[in-house]
């Protein structure tokens, strides 16, 4: 997260304060480091998507959204087909709003306001039905039921090529001496990095990940047995006993979508 982020106006430019867009993103598509003059309410209606900033990395099914107030930036990568839907708010209406990035849940209601504000022009009258539903998307931003299920970022080269790759496929099973060396450090030195810049041990933060990532999978569908394989573990029960410890709940309350139901 080095590179200097590209600004992408998109929709902020829009001739009103609440707009939103529709996007198809092909799966491994990546969005490059970027930011927006506007605050984002970004989330999908089918698929999985990573979204990272230089602190932190969110991995969203489409129950959950990420808010990025204006000017962060950030990138996104899919991890599948992705119907991703936005909502940019003008800078203005964000002081209300959360000052740094969190993981919510979208609402029902919610929902359906973004895709009726999708039916209205641009230029929507702001006292014609556009604008009351843009005011009660701002309404329901306001009451966003925030998670803390992100995974903090290190910031050194050496420990975040190791991020990166475990992001990539928190299956990969090296013990931590294999990836110092995989990393060009030392195993105390890549300890320490971990430990300073995220404030989580190597094994704390790569069970996090692994929780994170494994409770995408339950709400994009995917089975306990599947999803313990892809993340790294060889039962449902030893994956299940590490989300309660990590995460402190049982995978079926925290997760939210498909599986859930």
């Amino acid at each position: 997260m080095s590179l200097q982020p590209e600004y992408r106006p998109n929709m902020d430019n829009a001739p009103r304060p609440v707009a939103v867009m529709a996007k198809t993103c092909g799966a491994t598509e990546h969005i490059p480091l970027h930011i927006h003059r506007r605050g984002q309410l970004l989330h999908a209606t089918s698929g999985v998507m990573r979204v990272e900033t230089a602190e932190a990395a969110w991995i969203l099914p489409p129950a959950r959204a990420v808010w990025l107030p204006p000017q962060l930036p950030h990138s996104v990568r899919m991890r599948s087909k992705v119907e991703m839907r936005t909502v940019y708010i003008d800078p203005e209406l964000c002081r209300t709003l959360p000052p740094a990035p969190v993981l919510a849940e979208i609402s029902g209601l919610l929902r359906e306001l973004i895709l009726a504000l999708l039916e209205e022009p641009v230029d929507y009258g702001e006292t014609d039905r556009g604008g009351a539903i843009a005011r009660l998307i701002l309404t329901e931003l306001g009451r966003l039921d925030a998670r803390r299920f992100e995974v903090p970022m290190p910031q050194d080269e050496r420990a975040l090529r190791v991020a990166h790759a475990l992001l990539d496929d928190p299956a990969i099973d090296h013990d931590l001496d294999r990836w110092a060396e995989k990393a060009g450090a030392s195993r105390r030195t890549l300890a320490r990095l971990f430990r300073h810049e995220t404030g989580l041990s190597f094994a704390e933060w790569r069970a996090r990940l692994r929780a994170i990532d494994g409770l995408a999978r339950l709400s994009d569908g995917a089975s306990v047995a599947e999803t313990a394989s892809a993340v790294g573990y060889a039962s449902a029960s030893a994956f299940s006993a590490m989300i309660h410890r990590t995460l402190g709940g049982p995978p079926r309350r925290l997760v939210r979508g498909p599986a859930a139901a």
